[in-house]
């Protein structure tokens, strides 16, 4: 029984005493400033990317309209855009986040699929997408190989397209885009 009473008194003392500990180190935590975690460079251009959800139209050198559209999906984890001619849909591009680093998979009217990694700049309204590898990409096939995307305002994006391979060379498409929902 002597036994019982010191060591009950010495727990009690010993869960008091972590109490206060505890307590304490929580009340420093409150008081240290928050951190503030910056956005990397691709996830501005993922959430300017989120911007265009919607539909968007550039005019083609044939007199034919060419209709962009944006849509999230995975709970907003990627972007689904398509293109469409004369009710025909011609290319789809998926958008997504690796980490902290910008893709996209591009699934083209050229029958080959590359993929892209975005490189961007400081200017948030610029993004470049570079080749990273593509399937079904046979040597020297023609093939979109990079572009840059140029947000201007609310309603008017930019696409310069470069394309490389094929028997004619290289070249570039440019298209400008209005949005034609809102």
């Amino acid at each position: 029984m002597r036994t019982a009473l010191p060591l009950a008194a010495i727990l009690t003392l010993l869960t008091l005493t972590a109490c206060t500990a505890s307590n304490a180190s929580n009340a420093s935590e409150e008081a240290k400033p928050p951190q503030v975690v910056s956005a990397t460079t691709d996830q501005v251009a993922f959430e300017n990317l989120k911007k265009l959800v919607g539909r968007w139209e550039a005019p083609l050198p044939n007199k034919e309209t060419i209709v962009d559209t944006f849509q999230t999906f995975a709970f907003g984890t990627a972007i689904l855009a398509e293109e469409w001619v004369g009710g025909q849909q011609i290319t789809s591009t998926v958008f997504y986040m690796v980490g902290s680093e910008l893709r996209a998979d591009h699934y083209c009217d050229y029958l080959n699929q590359p993929r892209y990694v975005a490189r961007t700049s400081a200017d948030p309204s610029v993004v470049d997408f570079v080749f990273r590898d593509a399937t079904n990409l046979e040597a020297h096939a023609k093939h979109f190989h990079s572009t840059t995307w140029h947000f201007v305002d609310a309603t008017h994006l930019t696409q310069e397209w470069r394309v490389e391979g094929g028997s004619k060379g290289n070249s570039s498409v440019r298209r400008e885009f209005v949005r034609t929902d809102g």
